[in-house]
């Protein structure tokens, strides 16, 4: 896209508060599904990894099903993966796997592509939602400041997904489903993993199977932290000018763009509301949302990966947050040697997508008696 600002189509008034609480998202998300672009409106040649050389062996995305979001301001695209006609059951009770990338990335990363293999091959769906102003996905290029509206929009793409309804554009599924993420995606799932726990439709909180969380970022060194003086300029800069990159993190996604001549990834400097917001989010939000239980984690089923070499996001806070969490079958798996970019390194990233699998297996063999 080089660095082109996508914005929604539609000419709707964002509202005074443009955020939902989660229950109010998994309430209310019928409107967006109505809303739903159908198959004959999208550009088949825009699919995920459809630009990929010939013979690369990549698998491409089967379609892509945005829908608006509940407020009328976003619309957020998701790549499908199916696996092959016939290779399971009937379409509507394939297991899915929903997956949240992370800042700056998209659904052409070598994350999305390792995981949508393995689903592919095992028969299972998945669905990748690109996040506002990622992607294909509208919005101010890279720009993501407001954590609860993310959350909003996470809630609504399993609604979307998975939700019980009739609504025919929407993607249906009735089957069994699990929440994945990496890094922000990562934090994002297990807050959506809580929200599909407590929803009102007992029918999507019975097929819930858990949620496989790889380097959430729940942490941050306090040693990489800037003094207060700074913290404070960088809250009234966000406010000034959100978009814009100054002092920020520089982001290269060069060693995880799939195929490498994606331009779906964000390149440069991050936006002064996004590094904010993920501030706010490692320093202080993950942890007193666990203090006050807002983030309780009280799902079937968690699994945690977590690099020992994670220089981003201390594996001391991966461990506190898994701690905290209420799921009785938790299990928190350490990948010597790895740092944060667990799925982009082909040797971490096999033992991570083969331990999910075995994990999913183990969790859809327990629904199904």
């Amino acid at each position: 896209f080089g660095g082109k600002c996508w914005r929604s189509p539609m000419n709707h008034e964002r509202s005074a508060d443009p955020t939902m609480a989660a229950k109010a998202a998994f309430e209310s998300c019928a409107a967006s599904c109505q809303n739903a672009f159908t198959d004959a409106e999208v550009d088949q040649n825009q699919l995920a990894f459809a630009g990929a050389a010939p013979g690369s062996g990549l698998v491409t995305a089967s379609s892509r099903l945005p829908f608006h979001t509940n407020d009328g301001t976003a619309v957020l695209n998701v790549e499908v993966f199916e696996p092959p006609p016939g290779a399971t059951g009937p379409t509507d009770s394939i297991p899915t796997l929903l997956f949240v990338h992370g800042i700056c990335e998209s659904a052409e990363t070598w994350s999305v592509q390792r995981l949508a293999a393995a689903c592919v091959d095992r028969g299972w769906r998945m669905c990748a939602l690109e996040l506002e102003g990622h992607g294909m996905s509208t919005g101010r290029r890279g720009v993501c400041g407001d954590f609860r509206r993310l959350r909003s929009h996470v809630d609504q793409f399993v609604m979307h997904c998975c939700g019980s309804r009739d609504d025919r554009e929407s993607i249906g599924s009735r089957g069994p489903f699990a929440l994945c993420g990496t890094s922000l995606g990562g934090v994002l799932a297990a807050y959506a993993a809580d929200s599909v726990a407590q929803s009102v439709d007992r029918g999507l909180a019975k097929r819930f199977l858990g949620a496989a969380l790889i380097a959430p970022a729940v942490g941050v060194d306090p040693k990489a932290v800037p003094p207060c003086i700074v913290v404070g300029a960088l809250r009234v800069l966000a406010a000034m000018a959100p978009s814009v990159g100054i002092l920020t993190p520089e982001e290269d996604p060069s060693h995880y763009a799939c195929p490498p001549s994606s331009t779906r990834n964000y390149s440069g400097r991050w936006p002064l509301s996004t590094s904010k917001m993920l501030l706010d989010l490692t320093s202080k939000q993950v942890q007193d949302d666990q203090a006050s239980e807002e983030l309780i984690l009280d799902i079937p089923s968690l699994l945690v990966f977590a690099g020992s070499n994670d220089a981003v996001v201390p594996i001391e806070s991966i461990q506190d947050f898994h701690a905290s969490a209420r799921a009785v079958d938790k299990r928190l798996l350490e990948v010597p040697g790895a740092d944060h970019g667990l799925m982009f390194e082909e040797g971490s990233a096999k033992f991570v997508v083969g331990k999910i699998f075995g994990w999913l297996d183990s969790q859809a063999k327990f629904i199904n008696e």
